[in-house]
């Protein structure tokens, strides 16, 4: 999605939109089921490090947030983006006791303090040319401590259907209902998946989830 000239406010409304797209199609069960297991076992008051790479407005690290807490651990996270309009909307839109460091610039560039224990990205790698996919499996692999989650869209004929049948009749913003039709085409196969990661030199698990969500990912 390319909208950097749009005008703020529709800016904002695309983002709304995705949010609720992002709600209905159940975008973070994969990602917090991946942190149920990264986690298991840790103590009460443990600290969790997550980097979250294109973070739009911020609300899968908002759900993290609220996740991390109910399960008694402290959450420490970072969302990564090149947007300055999406950090301007994401320091809008969340709590300033959430403390989320909303950091701009190319990820690739990123050194924090602390590596994260965990870097996450959702509908973040069809964006990127091949190349660039499996040059972030490297770096994910090189960063992060503990593991690491890609949670993004199966290319399917059924999941490019559903989703411009589905986003027609909620009436979604045109950039919206174009933009996830087509990011449906760009999306990945799990044999592409298997070939970027033997190129990467990178292990991993390539999982199914609903609805039509083919997510990649590693615990160390």
């Amino acid at each position: 999605m390319d909208v950097r000239d749009y005008p703020l406010a529709d800016f904002a409304a695309v983002l709304d939109d995705l949010e609720v797209v992002n709600r209905v199609t159940r975008a973070a069960p994969p990602t917090l089921g991946f942190l149920e297991r990264l986690t298991a076992g840790w103590a009460p008051g443990s600290d969790l490090r997550v980097a979250d790479l294109g973070y739009g407005q911020g609300g899968m690290l908002r759900t993290i947030h609220r996740w991390a807490e109910a399960r008694g651990l402290r959450p420490k996270l970072t969302g990564v983006d090149m947007n300055p309009r999406c950090r301007a909307l994401a320091e809008a839109r969340t709590p300033p006791e959430m403390a989320i460091d909303w950091h701009l610039g190319d990820l690739f560039d990123w050194q924090p303090a602390e590596r994260p224990h965990a870097i996450v990205s959702a509908l973040f790698a069809h964006h990127l040319p091949t190349p660039d996919v499996v040059r972030l499996l490297r770096w994910q692999e090189g960063m992060a401590t503990h593991g690491w989650f890609v949670n993004d869209l199966h290319r399917h004929w059924f999941a490019w259907g559903g989703f411009s049948a589905l986003a027609w009749a909620a009436r979604w913003h045109p950039c919206v209902r174009h933009d996830g039709a087509l990011s449906v085409r760009r999306a990945f196969v799990r044999e592409e998946w298997q070939a970027m990661l033997a190129d990467a030199g990178v292990p991993a698990e390539i999982r199914w989830h609903p609805l039509f969500r083919l997510c990649v990912g590693r615990i160390k």
